[in-house]
């Protein structure tokens, strides 16, 4: 991993680096109907549930894997990441998911995202910040605009989901934009509080 003391607060959330005592809570997440459905990786809910994948991921020294911790509770409730961070090219592929449907409103999401992609930008100087979502995936889809991505590319017919393939939708934000959707996105966060 890339910074295992990385600790990132905000209002509502904290993000902190995954710890091998997470299988414990994460392995205990419930999958929702058509959960599966939202990912490129349709193994990822999966895979995050075998305590293997967490250990993996603490070794990753290209990636940087953190536990979402809601504040008040001190509950786990969602995973972010960065992977395949090329400090060459200075670019990485980031992620998000929250465990439970309470968690999913946009001011968990959005903050939890908003420190993520802020210290890709400010800490490990990143160029370029981008992600994958699948074309049905209108929500996330929306709420990655919200962030300041721009929809780059169509891999048409890329993954096979349910028996039909689905189109994957590569979106990007670069260092250069996310000052200006950081404004933004900071005032939404303050109107929370």
């Amino acid at each position: 991993m890339v910074n295992k003391n990385i600790v990132c607060d905000g209002n509502l959330v904290s993000l902190r680096a995954l710890k091998k005592s997470d299988y414990q809570i994460i392995s205990n997440w419930k999958g929702e109907e058509n959960n599966f459905n939202y990912f490129p990786n349709s193994n990822f809910l999966n895979d995050i549930k075998n305590p293997f994948w967490i250990e993996n991921k603490i070794k990753d020294i290209n990636g940087l894997y953190l536990a979402i911790v809601e504040n008040d509770l001190k509950n786990i409730i969602g995973i972010t990441l960065l992977e395949n961070i090329d400090q060459k090219n200075k670019n990485a592929c980031w992620g998000i998911y929250m465990s439970n449907k309470k968690y999913r409103n946009l001011n968990y999401c959005l903050e939890s995202s908003f420190v993520l992609i802020n210290y890709a930008f400010n800490h490990l100087k990143l160029n370029k910040v981008y992600n994958n979502t699948l074309l049905e995936n209108k929500r996330g889809r929306n709420f990655h605009k919200i962030l300041g991505f721009k929809e780059e590319a169509i891999f048409n017919n890329q993954v096979m989901i349910d028996g039909y393939y689905s189109d994957l939708i590569w979106s990007s934000i670069e260092r250069k934009n996310w000052i200006k959707f950081k404004v933004n996105i900071e005032k939404k966060l303050t109107k929370v509080q």
